[in-house]
């Protein structure tokens, strides 16, 4: 399942140096608003996956409940899982009330912690090598993309791509593609499927 190998290569991310950088930097005001804030959109996922390698290596061997715990505390925050709801549901949010959208976005980061949490329990080393790649601006002023790339040591190659916004107290994840493959866009076909199919609480269970 796509979710499950965007999962596997966000918990298999070790830290490493910045990579070279290509294409253009950011401009206009974005780049003037960027650079007053305390961390780049790239420094900012470097800071939250070497919180997490470091908890790897520190911890051994956790338990699947020490690592969900982990997971929920340490690497929930870097995340919107409310913004990834709405993404998520689509046109079908603005049929839902506002007691719905918290338990769809509740739904949603549990499903996604829950499998990074089984899929990091079975990681193996040696751990691949990852490139990060400094933010470009996205669409609007506040959006940037961070390109990721994931080295196995087979010699296979993951192309990540991190989705995010600066929200006023600093810059927040929003999507996550692996190859293509955006977790967003997982989520919307789920939820949409079981909300058409048998209504919003289906979805919410």
């Amino acid at each position: 399942m796509r979710i499950i190998l965007l999962a596997l290569c966000i918990g298999l991310a070790p830290m490493a140096s910045h990579a070279t950088t290509h294409g253009r930097g950011p401009a206009g005001g974005w780049a003037q608003d960027f650079a007053q804030t305390p961390a780049t959109p790239d420094q900012m996922l470097r800071q939250g996956l070497d919180r997490l390698i470091g908890y790897l290596i520190g911890a051994g061997n956790p338990s699947p409940e020490a690592l969900r715990t982990f997971l929920s505390h340490e690497i929930s925050p870097y995340f919107d899982f409310a913004y990834m709801a709405q993404w998520a549901a689509g046109p079908l949010y603005r049929r839902l009330t506002s007691d719905q959208h918290r338990r769809l976005a509740q739904k949603l980061e549990n499903m996604f912690l829950d499998a990074l949490a089984r899929n990091l329990g079975t990681y193996a080393r040696p751990l691949p090598q990852i490139q990060i790649f400094p933010a470009r601006a996205g669409h609007s002023g506040n959006e940037a993309t961070v390109d990721v790339r994931v080295l196995t040591d087979a010699g296979g190659m993951v192309q990540l791509q991190f989705r995010c916004y600066w929200g006023g107290g600093g810059w927040r994840i929003y999507d996550v593609s692996a190859n293509g493959a955006s977790a967003v866009a997982f989520y919307r076909g789920y939820f949409t499927t079981l909300i058409r199919r048998y209504g919003p609480e289906a979805a919410l269970r």
